[in-house]
């Protein structure tokens, strides 16, 4: 029996004998059959008030219209599953019947196996497309319904899909389906830099990337974008777009829109730190900030303490570069009257000071050996003992450790404990060097020239465009606290109401131009290449060589074929 007997049957055969075969034989087979029609015009007009299952159609029909042709007007109105019927196997018109996408083929004569085997094979598949296109259907409605956009690529990194909501945060169109995601997401040059990182990081290791989509219409989006692999084929990505404008209006309001408890940054090097230190804030276990001297890593701690839920309690900072060596113990957990020369009464130590709040142990690498351990005993046992007595005291503190060195250097130099160094870790804040995030450059540039403005008395209300290019260009070891310094000395220098190039620090006034290109080669994809060259390799420095932005390089490397 049949697979669907309920099956309705529309024979489309010009000849009269062999379609009243069909049809006894369909009828065997347990098949409801329709009429049978003789050209292709009858074929149409039949088929539009029947709406058959499946249409059986000789290739070869009198008429004006032949089986091939009308197959063609039937799937422009309808969706039917049509069978070929025909004595003519030839290439040229096997090559014209395959452009109408037929369910198959049965040459004349046939046997009603072969028959009831075509129409079975094509009514599955006919329904299990439908099934299929049915539930892409209904993920369409859905992804298109949600307030986050998606966008899908292939392997190499050209759009596949969009959704409405993608769309209308990317300004994008029908045209952006086919082109590579970097021609169409209209995102500065940091955040790009941080989606290609996030590309190629590990799933577990990736984090949302805050972006501001200007539109050329004026109006503009704060996003956040999560890049996602394809569980189909890792090398396809999915970019998840959460359209977080609300928040960032509402931070406006409260004039926090450039600022996050003290911290200054707009960058998306920064939008990421914002979010780790959120992230760090809302667990109690003790964190690590690592960064060099000068990105803000105080700031950072003191955000975190802000954040959390200790934030009533006391935020305790100690410089463990300054720790003496004799009297750290006493310094870190207190000593007794007369344990010591010099101990003249009981004294607290910094965990007692911060108890029930946080305590900042800055430049912790510093901290001797021996204390280290003490240190470690109090981490996990929550407790202090100070010199000169036996009795541990409870202490409710978390630890906010913060240093400039890699201690896994340390260790591997016997100069940090390895067991400490996992027990402080455990949450992470990285901060990244000034250089790593010039666009925040002329933001900071301009808090630390109001700032001056008080303490100098004077008016100075802007900088050259000549000044803010050499602070831009320059590479700050010292980071933030040296850009500080800069504009301090460059406040006393002033001589008017605009601050100039000549008026800031001689070290960043004699810094190396980038280097001329006027020896690389005249074309475009050779200057690439020697740019590339010249830079090992690296893309962000061979960009800022060649005077381009870091967006348009990829897109010439696509354009180029340069990997």
């Amino acid at each position: 029996m049949p697979h669907d007997p309920s099956a309705r049957i529309l024979v489309v055969e010009d000849e009269v004998i062999v379609a009243m075969e069909i049809e006894d034989r369909l009828r065997n087979l347990g098949y409801e059959v329709l009429d049978a029609v003789t050209t292709g015009e009858a074929a149409l007009d039949r088929a539009d008030a029947l709406q058959p299952d499946l249409v059986l159609m000789d290739i070869m029909l009198d008429g004006a219209l032949d089986g091939i042709e009308t197959a063609e007007r039937l799937h422009e109105t309808m969706r039917v599953p049509v069978i070929f019927l025909t004595a003519y196997s030839d290439d040229a018109t096997l090559e014209r019947a395959k452009a109408t996408t037929p369910f198959g083929y049965i040459v004349k004569p046939f046997e009603e196996r072969e028959l009831y085997a075509s129409i079975e094979v094509a009514l599955r598949t006919h329904a299990m497309q439908q099934r299929i296109e049915a539930q892409r259907d209904d993920l369409l409605h859905i992804l298109n319904g949600l307030r986050q956009g998606t966008a899908m690529t292939d392997a190499n990194g050209r759009l596949t899909f969009l959704s409405d909501t993608a769309r209308r945060l990317m300004d994008a169109g029908d045209e952006a389906i086919g082109r590579p995601w970097p021609d169409v997401f209209p995102v500065p040059d940091a955040v790009f830099d941080a989606l290609h990182a996030a590309i190629d990081a590990a799933p577990a290791e990736r984090e949302p990337i805050p972006a501001r989509i200007n539109h050329s219409n004026d109006t503009h989006y704060h996003l956040e974008i999560e890049v996602l692999d394809d569980p189909r084929e890792p090398a396809r990505r999915i970019f998840v777009l959460y359209d977080v404008t609300e928040v960032h209006a509402l931070r406006r309001r409260l004039g926090d829109d450039d600022s996050f408890r003290g911290m200054v940054g707009t960058s998306a090097a920064m939008q990421q730190v914002f979010q780790q230190i959120e992230h760090v804030a809302r667990v109690d276990t003790t964190a690590l900030i690592q960064g060099e001297t000068g990105t803000g890593k105080e700031l950072a701690a003191q955000a975190i303490h802000d954040a959390s839920a200790r934030a009533d309690g006391p935020f305790v900072t100690v410089n463990c570069a300054a720790l003496n060596q004799e009297l750290a113990g006493s310094q870190l957990f207190g000593h007794k009257k007369g344990a010591f020369t010099g101990a003249v009464s009981d004294e607290e130590g910094y965990f007692e000071a911060a108890d029930g709040g946080t305590l900042f142990l800055d430049e912790i690498g510093d901290v001797p050996l021996d204390v280290q351990r003490q240190l470690l005993r109090v981490l996990e046992e929550r407790t202090v003992t100070r010199l000169g007595e036996t009795q541990s005291r409870p202490v409710d503190v978390r630890i906010v450790a913060a240093t400039h060195r890699d201690l896994r250097a340390e260790v591997d130099a016997d100069r940090f404990r390895e067991d400490l160094l996992y027990r402080i870790r455990i949450a992470r804040v990285a901060l990244p060097p000034l250089r790593e995030r010039r666009d925040d450059i002329p933001l900071l540039a301009r808090r630390f020239l109001q700032k001056s403005q008080a303490t100098t008395g004077k008016a100075v209300e802007a900088v050259s465009d000549a000044a803010m290019r050499r602070l831009i260009e320059y590479d700050w070891p010292g980071n933030v606290r040296e850009l500080r310094n800069a504009i301090e000395y460059a406040m006393i220098q002033v001589r008017g109401d605009v601050l100039h190039a000549d008026d800031l620090p001689p070290e960043i006034q004699q810094a190396a131009p980038a280097q001329e290109d006027a020896d690389w080669p005249d074309d475009e994809a050779g200057r690439i290449r020697a740019a590339l060259a010249h830079t090992d390799g690296n893309r962000k420095a061979a960009a800022e060589l060649l005077g381009i932005s870091r967006a348009t390089l990829y897109r010439r490397l696509d354009e180029y074929d340069i990997d």
